[in-house]
């Protein structure tokens, strides 16, 4: 995986064995396993970059309510960063939310879990849960090649009908450079691609000023 050149979709690797490429017997494609609770929602729709700096870059992606995409590096190595992801308050909405409560290791079956109960007070109260899993898909720890964190709201307002999202710490071939690839879906009253993308952008941002000795800035 690199970034130079574009960074492999990591659920659409292929292992080919050469090895067996000369046998008579047929050859099934063999694609990464994802355990369940950590699979990817689709293909990242950002294409690839050949540049190394730390940039958030998204694209829209409708899909009922609102989508967005996203990919950046991080100059960090993908088990630093690993860390650094497990960290809640780089990786829940910090930003849109009055209140965040943490309850960690909710879903011990997981690398590392942890539920968000959410406060928004404008006019009226809206209150919910999102549940975080995270596993590491290749390599091993502190190896990290892939590791995938999924999050989705499992409880509160029907304000929100949903609310769900992958983040994935990808490896590339300098294995000081790291790359982010998010995916966001939303379907809320009031909910705008712009929500999605500035979460997305904090999230980012955050990770980024923990990966270089830095306190995660201040929301806008």
């Amino acid at each position: 995986m690199r970034y130079s050149g574009g960074v492999t979709k990591p659920y659409l690797v292929v292992l080919v064995v050469l090895a067996l490429a000369s046998l008579p017997a047929c050859q099934d494609d063999v694609s990464t396993p994802f355990p369940a609770g950590l699979e990817p929602f689709e293909d990242n729709a950002v294409p690839d970059t050949t540049s190394p700096d730390e940039v958030l870059r998204t694209v829209a992606v409708p899909n009922g309510g609102v989508g967005v995409h996203g990919r950046g590096l991080v100059h960090a190595s993908p088990e630093a960063l690993w860390t650094l992801a497990q960290d809640p308050a780089a990786m829940v909405a910090r930003c849109s939310t009055d209140s965040q409560t943490i309850m960690p290791n909710t879903e011990p079956t997981y690398t590392f879990s942890f539920l968000v109960h959410y406060v928004v007070n404008n006019i009226l109260t809206v209150e919910w849960d999102d549940q975080w899993r995270y596993g590491v898909i290749t390599g091993e720890a502190p190896a990290v090649e892939l590791g995938m964190i999924r999050h989705q709201k499992i409880k509160g307002s029907d304000f929100i009908t949903l609310s769900e999202g992958t983040v994935e710490v990808i490896a590339t071939d300098d294995p000081a450079i790291t790359e982010l690839a998010f995916v966001e879906h939303l379907d809320a009253v009031m909910g705008s691609t712009g929500d999605l993308v500035a979460g997305m952008q904090a999230n980012y941002d955050a990770l980024v000023a923990l990966a270089h000795g830095a306190p995660i800035p201040n929301c806008p």
